[in-house]
């Protein structure tokens, strides 16, 4: 009598080999059940489950899938064109308005006025005349904020709307952002430093009028909104950065009393002088003189120069009582 019995009578007969297989060869957990189910396969029919991933599948598409993976992808699909993340930089905004769109006259009014983006350029500037121009269009059911987003980048050309294009996809949401990231980017810190030592340092150039030194240094002051200078340091910056006689010609215009008046009355005084230039500023005119004199000096006699030189003298003096009653009548 045997005392050995059959392996084969242990087990329990195999209810689904193929299935079983495949969820052991992908690592799926499975219960003592399923393993002795394994064992009891005939070893002729299969050996021990292979190590790693599952090999390849000749003959179709893998048999299965797990939930967080993809199928393997060919090179025709990989090197198609993706339409992941595509979109512009602004995000959705909530439009009670069924039937918006932008009108052609809004998108021309903004595009007259584009901001190229060139080291030149005024970014302040720009977002002040945007808002200037957009502040009287008006369309039911849409906020002024998202009307402005939707305009702000037909107001942009050349470097400027390449920037826009490679800003992060939905980074914008309310125009405020957008103002942001816009000055950030053509008004940096360095900008404003640089433009406000333009005007602490400013110095009225050799035969610049009185007119054409105060349009430049208030030029200099609006182009940096942000210089934090008080009204009186604008004024004593300007004042002394003047050439002599054109700070004396300030004074006589003043009585003198120059520094003696408050900042808006100094502001106020320069503003009415350069106003009307052409009756103030004689800087022209006493260039000529001294050039005149000074041709003279090799041709004509000692007493001849002195006489010019005291009418040239006169001239002035009445140059400048005629500014101090201008001053007192106007």
């Amino acid at each position: 009598m045997s005392t050995r019995s059959n392996s084969s009578n242990l087990f329990s007969p195999l209810r689904d080999p193929e299935s079983l297989i495949r969820r052991r060869n992908l690592g799926e957990p499975s219960s003592l059940f399923d393993f002795e189910e394994v064992m009891s396969i005939p070893h002729n029919n299969m050996g021990p489950p292979p190590a790693g991933p599952p090999p390849p599948n000749n003959n179709g598409p893998p048999l299965m899938v797990r939930p967080n993976e993809q199928a393997p992808r060919s090179m025709e699909e990989l090197c198609q064109p993706s339409i992941d993340g595509r979109g512009g930089p602004i995000a959705p905004i909530p439009i009670q308005a069924t039937d918006f769109g932008l009108r052609h006259h809004m998108i021309q009014q903004v595009q007259n006025s584009q901001f190229h983006g060139l080291p030149g350029d005024d970014a302040n500037r720009h977002i002040d005349k945007f808002l200037e121009i957009t502040q009287h269009m008006k369309q039911n059911g849409v906020s002024d904020d998202a009307l402005r987003l939707s305009l702000f980048p037909y107001s942009l050309t050349h470097h400027a709307i390449a920037w826009y294009d490679r800003l992060p996809r939905n980074s914008i949401h309310s125009f405020d952002d957008m103002m942001r990231k816009f000055l950030s980017k053509y008004f940096p810190p360095s900008m404003v430093t640089k433009l406000r030592n333009e005007i602490t340092k400013f110095e009225q150039k050799p035969h610049e009028s009185l007119f054409e030194a105060w349009e430049r240094y208030k030029l200099s002051i609006d182009r940096c909104p942000n210089h934090n200078m008080l009204l009186v340091t604008q004024i004593d910056t300007f004042y002394n950065g003047l050439t002599l006689s054109h700070r004396d010609t300030i004074n006589a215009a003043a009585g003198g009393t120059f520094m003696q008046k408050t900042p808006e009355e100094c502001y106020e005084l320069i503003e009415n002088m350069t106003a009307h230039h052409n009756h103030w500023d004689t800087s022209a005119t006493r260039d000529e003189t001294s050039r005149n004199i000074s041709s003279t000096t090799t041709t004509e006699s000692p007493e001849v120069v002195r006489q010019l030189e005291m009418m040239n003298k006169n001239f002035v003096e009445m140059m400048r009582q005629i500014q101090t009653v201008k001053s007192v009548d106007t």
